[in-house]
């Protein structure tokens, strides 16, 4: 299985019953107190991004907060709703390794709710059917010229 250069950073989450990690993007998803945390990156082979560092999972409503705190984290440039670091950045380990410290003791500002997408359509909530299957209800119920 494939080694990322910082997983050093996940060091402060070992022996926590809920810890475990998940290829994702590329990279390396963190997972912890039931919330995705961190995403380690590095540049893929088939050159789709040259990212190397690591993705702060967190909801735009914190970044202000924990920018106050993690100044060298800032918004990613595609991903605009997680925060991010470069691992050539001049204070990457020790802005990395505060934060880690601060998701081991559970601050609530970082991770997401993994799963937690858009919220069903009022249609969907009540257990109705989606477009596609509609428009194939329709078809099969037409009359044959």
């Amino acid at each position: 299985m494939k080694t990322f250069d910082n997983e050093w950073i996940l060091d402060a989450f070992d022996g926590r019953p809920s810890f475990f990690t998940k290829r994702m993007f590329g990279g390396l998803a963190a997972y912890l107190h039931e919330r995705q945390m961190l995403v380690l990156v590095e540049p893929t082979k088939t050159g789709r991004w040259k990212w190397h560092g690591v993705l702060v999972c967190t909801d735009q409503k914190h970044h202000m907060s924990i920018r106050a705190d993690f100044p060298a984290l800032v918004p990613h440039a595609v991903l605009r709703k997680w925060l991010y670091i470069d691992s050539k950045h001049d204070h990457f380990e020790p802005t990395m390794g505060a934060v880690a410290k601060r998701i081991s003791m559970n601050d609530q500002r970082f991770g997401i709710v993994p799963g937690k997408g858009r919220p069903l359509s009022p249609r969907r909530r009540a257990g109705g059917r989606s477009r596609s299957s509609r428009s194939a209800r329709k078809s099969r119920g037409r009359r044959q010229p």
